[in-house]
């Protein structure tokens, strides 16, 4: 079943999982102020050709998936116990699944396919309900295997997409096993790229996060660090912006004393028009669930920014870094300052909110037209803005860096 990218999202309660409101992202004719610098014309993303965009689409692989049971179903033995007599697309009462596979004595396997989309909690939860219990399984790239998570995550196999094509690679027909062997290959050079981020940067197998040039593999790896992050005292979560779809992956550490509604906050998105990365840190609030943003606690996101001003700035963070993580604080670096310079009223959005600052002429307020000297959205998010060489960092540097970064706020919170 297809479902939509997941959206960049933060904590809306004490539990992490508990994730609601989104990132407003900054249009892309605006994006320039928004960074504080030229936007630049060469883009790092690749449009694949041919049968590589052709299965960069995840109904497209359900679809040749199906194509090739048709042709051969013998493969799925060795794969999910059976062979199938019928292989049905987005099957009716069965979730939409996007293959469900059927044998003569009514074994049943829903295979669900994922490549830049999440398999949500909802989802998930939807095809461990169904009725009778078929065997379930997610097929992904490798590094996808972390993405099944539930009390009842037992219930789940994985499958490498990779493995499944190389199995109908050895199958009867000849012009099946030809177009298997063509999609494994393919699919085996991203699974490799994305393993290879993942590398220790000292060896010879590893390779920098500028080698993945289509977004749905920098979502993988994005995945694959909150996975890896995520602990007792970090909520971090892998997402794109809202309506820029760009990758990102965030994390939350509590400001003292308090729950994730009120963080310290750092992520790392990639960009749109550069073959690079950007870190944003700083403050990040947020209303508890079931209540409204007020006055009150945009003075305490504020305040704590303001308190922290010599804090919530590149200098300062790396020469920090450069002492507990040099070879992050290396691959550092920003043209000019990592603030903007303050713009219009904003006491006036403190104490009303946007909605209740209107400008003259009763024009909609926002944090282009106003802004305090941080960089960030709403009235409840102050951050700094650094860039980082995806040409010689790793998805190991990311979490190191993300890691480092809300230790470092913590540990500078007065």
């Amino acid at each position: 079943m297809q479902e939509q990218p997941e959206l960049t999202s933060r904590p809306t309660s004490g539990d992490c999982a508990g994730l609601g409101h989104g990132l407003v992202e900054v249009p892309a004719e605006k994006r320039a102020f928004w960074e504080g610098q030229d936007m630049p014309t060469e883009a790092p993303w690749v449009r694949s050709r041919g049968l590589g965009r052709l299965i960069a689409q995840e109904t497209n692989v359900s679809d040749l998936l199906q194509f090739l049971t048709d042709l051969d179903p013998t493969p799925w033995s060795s794969l999910i116990g059976f062979v199938p007599a019928a292989a049905l697309r987005e099957a009716r009462g069965v979730n939409n699944a996007d293959l469900l596979l059927v044998s003569d004595d009514g074994s049943r396997a829903v295979v669900e396919v994922k490549l830049g989309h999440l398999m949500s909690r909802k989802q998930q939860e939807a095809y461990e309900g169904l009725r009778p219990r078929p065997a379930l399984y997610l097929a992904a790239l490798s590094a996808d295997a972390i993405r099944i998570t539930s009390p009842s995550s037992e219930r789940w196999g994985f499958l490498s997409l990779i493995n499944i094509f190389s199995a109908f690679s050895r199958m009867d027909s000849d012009f099946g096993r030809s177009l298997a062997t063509q999609v494994s290959e393919t699919l085996g050079q991203w699974d490799s790229d994305v393993a290879a981020v993942f590398e220790d940067p000292a060896t010879p197998e590893f390779k920098p996060l500028n080698v993945l040039n289509q977004k749905f593999l920098a979502r993988v790896v994005t995945r694959r660090i909150a996975a890896n992050l995520d602990g007792p005292s970090r909520c971090v979560r892998a997402g794109v912006t809202i309506g820029g779809g760009l990758t990102l992956v965030q994390a939350w550490t509590p400001v003292r004393d308090a729950t994730l509604t009120r963080s310290f906050m750092a992520e790392v998105r990639w960009r749109e028009t550069k073959a690079d990365g950007e870190l944003r840190f700083g403050v990040d609030f947020e209303p508890e669930e079931g209540e409204a943003e007020d006055r009150q606690l945009r003075t305490a996101a504020y305040d704590l920014a303001l308190s922290m001003d010599d804090v919530i700035d590149f200098s300062p963070l790396r020469q920090h870094l450069s002492a507990v993580e040099p070879r992050i604080a290396g691959l550092l670096a920003r043209e000019g300052r990592s603030r903007p310079t303050a713009k219009g009223q904003w006491d006036r959005v403190i104490k009303f909110g946007f909605a209740g600052a209107p400008l003259d002429g009763n024009k909609k307020n926002n944090r282009q037209r106003t802004s305090p000297a941080f960089f960030g959205d709403g009235a409840l998010r102050y951050q700094a803005i650094a860039e980082i060489d995806f040409s010689r960092a790793g998805a190991g540097d990311v979490a190191r860096l993300l890691d480092a970064t809300l230790s470092y706020l913590s540990e500078s919170q007065p």
